[in-house]
């Protein structure tokens, strides 16, 4: 109910944010305006009443801090659309708004089970002997895994990520295209004044591209560099994605209690650090490109250094969801046990 209640004030934000825009500079985009604020204003209310003192201070700012952020994106997203100018960029609305319902729901969730409390545990070996499984304990906390989710992180993972590429990789998804060229020549030209200007072509294969107006430092002339899906750095955070997503729960009640809203904080801060590391190569790139370095050269090695960042998401992936680690480690428990079982049936 309260997750419904804040849905509703989810949506009249962003189909407000999407107003404000296109009817300034008249008075109604200010009315729009002081309507989205007071909806702010009725969210935090609500989530206060939800909540009363059945949460700690340090609780009751998480879910308000949460909540908040959330609906202020969904008023970018809807504050962004009409400044846009991709033949799809309704599309953006219409793959971020579910998102972020679904974000909703999972943090209000997280807060109600702190209210309510969970189940308690079974004992250790009353677990392995009702599932005939191993289990893994780590830092005193119980991993169990189904043969169906094992399977699923294997086979699931490689399918999820082609399929989250591809689906950003069609020309309905080209509004992603529009949002990374435009940021990245808002930096270009705020930090090194390269005065670059975007170009968009619907009619070509790439419709979005650099246009250098002035020539580099070195006098030769530059030619606009093309934008594609790869650019935008989707790939690294579909992988991520995939893994965090097939990752396996645990069978054990404490050790599953958080684990949807550890993996959508891992999925979130993962997706956010490889998208601001892709701004940074391309400004990198493109200032070195701008004062006469080969393209070819500099963004291959340029591409390839940042890759290194994976390796912090694979720390904070430990951090938060150690399941995937301890899953592959499980996987490896359960083919050594078959083996041994091949080699001394009788003894086993």
């Amino acid at each position: 109910m309260v997750w419904s209640e804040l849905s509703i004030i989810l949506i009249l934000c962003f189909i407000f944010g999407v107003f404000i825009p296109i009817l300034s500079p008249e008075a109604s985009s200010i009315i729009l305006f002081i309507l989205t604020v007071s909806l702010f204003f009725v969210q935090f209310f609500l989530l206060l009443k939800f909540v009363g003192d059945r949460l700690d201070n340090r609780k009751k700012v998480g879910i308000l801090l949460f909540h908040s952020l959330n609906l202020f994106f969904a008023v970018v997203i809807g504050f962004s659309i009409p400044l846009m100018e991709s033949d799809f960029r309704n599309n953006l609305g219409i793959i971020m708004m579910p998102l972020l319902l679904i974000l909703g729901i999972i943090i209000t969730d997280k807060y109600d089970k702190n209210i309510k409390g969970i189940a308690k545990d079974q004992d250790l070996e009353e677990v392995e002997q009702i599932l005939n499984r191993p289990v893994i304990e780590f830092e005193n906390k119980k991993y169990v895994f189904s043969y169906n989710s094992l399977i699923i992180l294997v086979v699931g993972t490689p399918l999820l990520a082609l399929g989250i590429y591809f689906f950003f990789d069609i020309e309905a998804q080209f509004w992603l295209h529009e949002i990374v060229v435009k940021q990245t020549i808002y930096f270009l030209n705020l930090l090194f004044n390269m005065n670059v200007s975007p170009i968009y072509t619907p009619f070509l294969e790439h419709h979005w591209s650099f246009k250098f107006v002035d020539g580099n430092y070195l006098g030769d002339d530059l030619i606009n560099i093309s934008f594609e899906t790869f650019c935008t750095g989707i790939q690294a955070i579909c992988v991520f994605a995939a893994i965090i997503i097939c990752t396996p729960h645990s069978q054990d009640k404490i050790t599953n209690r958080d684990i949807i809203w550890r993996k959508a904080k891992a999925l979130i801060v993962s997706s956010v650090i490889f998208y601001v590391v892709n701004i940074i190569r391309m400004l990198i790139q493109i200032e070195l490109y701008y004062l006469g370095y080969p393209w070819d050269s500099i963004h291959v090695s340029i591409s390839a250094a940042s890759s290194f960042i994976a390796a912090i998401i694979i720390i904070l992936l430990h951090k938060w969801i150690p399941e995937f680690i301890i899953s592959i480690i499980y996987i490896g428990t359960l083919i050594s046990k078959k083996f041994k079982q091949l080699r001394n049936p009788k003894e086993d």
